[in-house]
C-alpha cells in the first residue's frame, strides 16, 4: 500500500507539474489585420456555374459527431460540390461550397493551389456543415477523435480535387448575367438553442441569363444536424436536399448558426426541412444588382487557443495541447455585388456577434459562416466571462469576436465597390 501511495503520490507531482509548464504564459499572437488580396470591375459582369458528384473509391468515415465506430454504412443521398464564378474586366471571384462538415487549412490550401491558374482575385472555399458527411480529411488529433475521424490524406485530396473541377467547369461556363439577390424573413424555421435570439435570415443570390437561372447562392443560419448522431449513412441533410431541389447549381453557404438549430413541424425530415427553405426562396423578393464587381481578403492573427469546454484553471495547458490543429490567423473575404456584400469567415458565430459583425462591415453585409481554415465557434466575451451560451464549443479565447471583426473592417473597406 506504501509504495502504491508512493506511485500515485509521483504521478500527481509529474502530472502538477506538466500542467504548470504547459500553462506557462506565452507572448501575445497579436498584430493589425492586413489586405492580402483585392480586385475590383465595373464591367458587364460574366457567370458560370457548376456541380461535381463527391464520391469515394472505398470506404470512407462519416463525420459530424464523436463516435466509436467511424466507418460509413453507405450513403443515404447524393454528395456533391458546387461552385459559383463571376467575372468582370479585371476581376474575377470563385465560391465552392462541399457537403462537409468544414475546411481545415490544408483544404483551402489545396483547392487554392489547384486553381491558381484561373486568376481569382479572390475564392471562398465553404463547407455546408452536414454532421453526416464524409470525414477523414482533417489532420488533428483532437478532430479525428471528436468530429472528422481518422485522417485519410487521399480524401482531403479527393474532395479537393472535385471542387477544383467544380470551379473550372464554372469558369468555363461563364457567359454575361445580371445578379439579383434578396433577404427574407425565414426566423418560423430557426431557434436560438440558448435562449436568445433567433437569426432566421434567409439570403439569396441569384445569377440570370435572360430568363434562364445559371446559378444561385443561398445561405440561411441554422444547423444542419436534423439526422442526428446515430445517422451512419452519408448525406448532405437538409442543404444537400435544398440544393438538389433546383435545375441549376445551388451553393449553400451557413449564415450565423453558432447558437441556432432548425425549428418547426419542418423538421420531420431533411427533405420537409428544405421544401420549406425552398419554398421562401421561390418567393423571395429579388432586385436587381448594378454590375459592380469587388472582393478582397484580410488576415488578422488569432489569440492562443483557450479551448472554452475546459475547466478554466486548465485552459492555457489545454490551449497548448490543441494549438498544432488549430490555425494561428483568419481571414476574411469580402465579395461586393452591387450593394450586396457577401462577408464569409472561418467559424461559427452566434447570432449576435454575427449582427455584430454586419453592422462593422456596412450596408448590405451578410455573413458566410465555415468558409476557409475552420477557427471555431465565436461566443460574445460576455457569454463567455460567466462560461454561458456556446462558451464550451469554443477553442479561442473572449478576444476572438474582436480579432475577427478586425480582418471584416478591412476586408470590407476594400471591397468597397467604385462610384457609379
Amino acid at each position: 500500500m506504501k509504495k502504491l501511495l508512493t506511485a500515485a503520490a509521483a504521478l500527481a507531482a509529474v502530472l502538477i507539474a506538466a500542467v504548470a509548464l504547459l500553462s506557462l504564459p506565452r507572448a501575445e499572437r497579436d498584430g493589425p489585420p492586413r489586405v492580402t488580396g483585392t480586385c475590383s470591375t465595373e464591367g458587364p459582369l460574366q457567370g458560370g456555374a457548376a456541380t461535381v458528384p463527391l464520391t469515394f473509391a472505398g470506404p470512407v468515415p462519416i463525420g459530424g459527431f464523436p463516435r466509436l465506430r467511424w466507418t460509413a454504412e453507405g450513403t443515404r443521398d447524393p454528395l456533391a460540390v458546387r461552385a459559383l464564378v463571376l467575372s468582370g474586366p479585371g476581376c474575377a471571384v470563385g465560391l465552392v461550397s462541399a457537403e462537409i462538415l468544414l475546411v481545415p487549412g490544408a483544404l483551402e490550401r489545396a483547392v487554392s493551389e489547384r486553381t491558381r491558374d484561373l486568376g481569382l482575385g479572390a475564392l471562398v472555399v465553404g463547407a455546408t456543415h452536414t454532421h453526416a458527411g464524409p470525414g477523414g480529411y482533417w489532420d488533428s488529433f483532437v478532430a479525428a477523435r471528436i468530429a472528422t475521424g481518422p485522417y485519410d490524406p487521399a480524401i482531403l485530396e479527393r474532395i479537393a480535387d472535385a471542387m477544383a473541377q467544380a470551379l473550372r467547369q464554372a469558369a468555363a461556363a461563364r457567359r454575361p448575367v445580371q445578379a439579383e439577390a434578396a433577404e427574407v424573413d425565414a426566423r418560423a424555421l430557426a431557434r436560438n438553442r440558448t435562449g436568445a435570439a433567433a437569426d432566421g435570415r434567409l439570403v439569396v443570390l441569384r445569377l440570370r441569363a435572360g430568363p434562364e437561372v445559371v446559378g444561385e447562392i443561398a445561405s440561411l443560419g441554422t444547423h444542419a444536424t436534423l439526422l442526428g448522431a446515430q445517422q451512419r449513412l452519408l448525406s448532405g441533410d437538409w442543404p444537400g436536399a435544398l440544393m438538389r431541389l433546383s435545375a441549376a447549381p445551388r451553393l449553400f453557404f451557413p449564415g450565423a448558426l453558432g447558437d441556432q438549430s432548425a425549428a418547426g413541424p419542418e423538421t420531420a425530415s431533411p427533405e420537409r426541412y428544405a421544401e420549406a427553405v425552398a419554398a421562401r426562396i421561390e418567393r423571395a423578393p429579388l432586385r436587381p444588382l448594378a454590375p459592380a464587381l469587388a472582393a478582397a481578403r484580410a488576415e488578422v492573427p488569432l489569440p492562443w487557443p483557450s479551448p472554452g469546454g475546459a475547466p478554466r484553471l486548465l485552459r492555457p495547458a489545454a490551449g497548448r495541447l490543441l494549438g498544432g490543429g488549430m490555425p494561428a490567423q483568419a481571414a476574411a473575404t469580402a465579395v461586393r455585388i452591387g450593394p450586396l456584400l457577401l462577408v464569409a469567415v472561418p467559424a461559427e458565430p452566434v447570432e449576435e456577434v454575427g449582427r455584430g459583425w454586419r453592422e462593422a462591415a456596412g450596408p448590405g453585409a451578410e455573413i458566410l459562416s465555415l468558409c476557409g481554415a475552420y477557427a471555431g465557434y465565436v461566443e460574445t466575451p460576455e457569454r463567455m466571462a460567466r462560461d454561458d451560451g456556446e462558451t464550451a464549443r469554443t477553442y479561442y479565447g473572449p478576444a476572438m469576436a474582436a480579432r475577427l471583426e478586425a480582418a471584416i473592417r478591412m476586408a470590407a473597406g476594400a471591397a468597397a465597390a467604385p462610384a457609379r
